[in-house]
């Protein structure tokens, strides 16, 4: 491959060439570069390296045997819905549980109400055996809990914005019934909606205004759990399979319209 370029001289370098000769035509300057071009795909390595890929089995192997783990046998199928759904509530009702015994803030306040993504779920749990691999593929993030903080206004906020989405958030904690002009009444903690600040547990992708909730920016307060959500989901699970329960979840109109 052959590339040519000229460089021409501007500015003050047109100032400087007039002054040294009389301002004749300012020169040009032709420069050529040679080189050859290299395809990066498997042509360039068309057979496995067998001592790099006997090492690589090993971890393989190591992982696969893993992600195949039982960690727990569930009751029925679980999937999201809107405006709730079996898995959505199981998934932040565990987050709150698990939560609320991590959480020991100085003052002995509790956490008012879970609040996840719709988004965040990423595939349903079925009836039977619950794989880590399964974990895995229904929250692949490393998101980690935080209890945020917010005002009475900023909770309105978040109510306002539950009542406006198309899709049927994960919360727990809280009773929300929207009506057709998309007002909305709210219970926390089986009391109704009061001008005071509210102790809110989320992931920090949603703290830091994913989805666009706003409502979590400049909060009162946040306060790490040092717990990603992956982990608390298999932490029930586990507890669950030692204790020889099935995990289960239903409805129960916590979000109606």
């Amino acid at each position: 491959m052959t590339l040519k370029y000229r460089i021409i001289s501007i500015g003050s370098s047109i100032l400087l060439l007039c002054l040294l000769w009389g301002c004749q035509s300012s020169p040009e300057f032709s420069r050529e570069i040679s080189g050859t071009v290299l395809a990066v795909d498997s042509t360039v390595a068309p057979q496995k390296d067998p001592a790099v890929d006997s090492i690589i089995g090993i971890y393989r192997g190591e992982l696969e045997a893993e992600m195949n783990e039982v960690l727990a046998h569930s009751a029925h199928h679980m999937e999201k819905a809107s405006p709730e759904g079996l898995l959505n509530n199981f998934v932040a009702d565990l987050v709150m549980e698990v939560g609320e015994s991590l959480y020991d803030p100085e003052d002995g306040s509790a956490i008012d109400f879970c609040l996840l993504n719709y988004g965040g779920l990423r595939t349903s749990l079925p009836e039977g055996p619950v794989t880590r691999g399964r974990i895995f593929e229904l929250m692949p993030f490393e998101n980690e809990m935080v209890v945020i903080t917010l005002t009475a206004e900023k909770t309105r906020e978040l109510f306002d914005y539950l009542a406006l989405a198309d899709r049927g958030m994960p919360v727990s904690g809280i009773r929300l019934q929207v009506s057709e002009d998309l007002t909305w009444e709210a219970e926390i903690g089986g009391t109704p909606f009061e001008p005071r600040n509210y102790r809110v547990l989320t992931s920090d992708y949603l703290a830091g205004g994913g989805d666009n909730m706003t409502f979590f920016l400049e909060p009162l307060n946040e306060e790490y759990l040092d717990m990603r959500i992956r982990d608390a989901i298999i932490q029930y699970l586990q507890q669950a399979d030692r204790e020889g329960r099935k995990i289960s979840s239903e409805l129960d109109g916590r979000i109606s319209q």
